[in-house]
């Protein structure tokens, strides 16, 4: 582990930006503001930066109103870190401009195939989410774990193993979670707020969601699909879909659940769950995208029906090994 390289990174630096990839999630949001949390108690400055509104479920963070979009910045930073992202694209643009040129560049990260940009690097695949990442550097450097640090490092680990349901819930990740309590997270409220509440525009997306449902591949693949007209009819945004994807995938048979949504027109937000013998990381890379080997997304240009056939032929080649969809 680099530890050594990152107490000296945070030794020469007194401030530094945060950033993680665009859409964030809990991991994402919940890590960056842990981390911001802690360098503060270390006596640096740190803001939190993100391409995308900060979603609704992840406002009772602490910190989360210190949340940054781009456009609040005129200058540029000389110290960065960026969290949770397989590529310094996935910041998106805009945050990308904020980063000097020759600017210092630390990467902690558990997704595969991440690119090797940063230095230093802490990149462990087999990690149950950054937040993991996050607290074992935090420990290495000897900083304090506040109830802020613990509630958002606490988020970012229940969000990525889906509630400790995922098969990356690890021993290490319930031991942690365990002391992550113990200093003053609140596994109820964060329950509450990732899984429970939601607006009646998110509900009404669900059903109408739920209702295009298509199986192919013999019942192997299975997806969802939510037009820019189906959001327009429930009053709903892009953010009121998060987590739909995993009713497609809990179809009894589905090795692998798609999620299609049509976020603009020409713009398609592609969202991949598998139970474990299908490697969706793999499938998100040939359309620019990734992730994990059992959660993957991607967004891709083009009109949405077109987009939807040819991610769906790539998945029915994925699951029949290889070889392509057999012919009906």
């Amino acid at each position: 582990m680099p530890f050594e390289r990152f107490r000296a990174f945070f030794d020469a630096h007194t401030d530094f930006a945060i950033f993680s990839h665009v859409d964030p999630d809990g991991d994402a949001i919940g890590s960056s503001l842990g981390l911001a949390w802690a360098l503060r108690e270390m006596g640096r400055g740190a803001v939190v930066v993100n391409e995308s509104p900060l979603p609704a479920n992840l406002a009772f963070l602490p910190g989360a109103e210190t949340v940054r979009r781009p456009d609040a910045f005129q200058g540029t930073f000389d110290a960065a870190i960026v969290l949770d992202c397989s590529s310094l694209e996935r910041i998106g643009p805009n945050a990308a401009r904020l980063v000097a040129p020759g600017a210092a560049i630390a990467c902690v990260d558990h997704h595969v195939g991440t690119a090797t940009f940063g230095e230093p690097r802490l990149v462990v695949p087999e990690a149950s989410a950054t937040a993991e990442l996050i607290h074992d550097l935090l420990d290495a450097c000897q900083a304090p774990l506040t109830p802020e640090t613990a509630q958002c490092l606490y988020t970012g680990l229940a969000s990525d193993t889906g509630a400790f349901r995922y098969q990356n819930t690890t021993p290490k990740a319930l031991r942690l979670a365990a002391r992550l309590v113990d200093h003053g997270a609140k596994p109820s409220q964060v329950a509450d707020w990732l899984y429970s509440r939601k607006s009646a525009g998110s509900l009404r997306i669900l059903g109408l969601a739920l209702a295009s449902l298509e199986s192919r591949a013999d019942g192997q693949v299975c997806a969802l699909t939510i037009s820019r007209g189906m959001f327009d009819r429930a009053e709903a945004s892009s953010e009121d879909a998060d987590g739909i994807v995993q009713y497609a995938k809990s179809l009894t048979g589905a090795r692998v659940g798609v999620l299609f949504q049509e976020f603009v027109p020409g713009q398609v937000r592609l969202s991949l769950r598998s139970d474990g013998t299908v490697d969706v990381n793999e499938v998100a890379g040939q359309f620019g995208g990734g992730g994990h080997r059992v959660a993957a997304g991607a967004r891709l240009a083009g009109e949405l029906s077109a987009v939807r056939e040819t991610v769906l032929g790539a998945l029915e080649q994925t699951v029949n090994g290889g070889l392509p969809a057999p012919r009906r």
